[in-house]
């Protein structure tokens, strides 16, 4: 019986890493956006959703001719102070007057679900837009390749997109991203499991 449950949990543990491998491999390809709230309160929570309307149109147009993730980290680390910027400016015009801080960095994400595309929870790179304190509750979505969806009622991951994922990561890196949230979820619910017993 020990035999069985050893094997069982051998081989959980060996799915479970090769899931934390591909959550590696796609974060390599990816830069995520995570705009945070100056609060909790109604007012700031409905700002943070207008700066990052204001932050994923400008960037859509300053990373349009990016085509690594690489060349889009570089787009974007060129326009840090143009992304306070233009933040700052749209919660003047909304009657705010605390300030934006835009920084490039290592975050950690929960499974997030764009579309019909799952991410798997780990650390990945984002661009981190604080407003005011940034204490409250945040946002946020792919920035390249381009998966932020600026009208939230219809969130359809673009081809172009899906497209780019496709052709830096191996089939099945991408096809893990199209398998659903549970699958995502289970794998590393696992991991954790088994770190804490090991």
């Amino acid at each position: 019986m020990v035999v069985i449950v050893t094997g069982i949990l051998m081989h959980l543990y060996g799915e479970a890493i090769k899931g934390e491998e591909r959550q590696r491999a796609v974060a390599n390809e990816i830069i995520r956006l995570h705009v945070v709230a100056n609060s909790d309160s109604e007012q700031d929570q409905k700002l943070k959703l207008q700066v990052k309307e204001t932050i994923v149109t400008y960037l859509r147009g300053e990373m349009k001719d990016a085509q690594t993730v690489a060349e889009a980290r570089q787009a974007i680390r060129e326009n840090l102070s143009e992304i306070e910027e233009i933040a700052n400016e749209k919660m003047q015009k909304e009657g705010f007057d605390y300030q934006a801080k835009a920084s490039l960095g290592v975050c950690y994400f929960p499974v997030k679900q764009y579309g019909d595309m799952t991410f798997p929870a780990g650390d990945y790179e984002a661009l981190r837009v604080s407003l005011g304190k940034g204490s409250g509750k945040n946002w946020w979505c792919v920035m390249y390749p381009t998966l932020c969806f600026v009208d939230a009622t219809y969130q359809v991951v673009p081809d172009s997109s899906k497209e780019k994922l496709k052709q830096t990561l191996t089939q099945e890196e991408y096809d893990s991203l199209l398998d659903g949230g549970e699958e995502v979820t289970y794998s590393f619910r696992i991991l954790e499991w088994l770190k804490n017993i090991v």
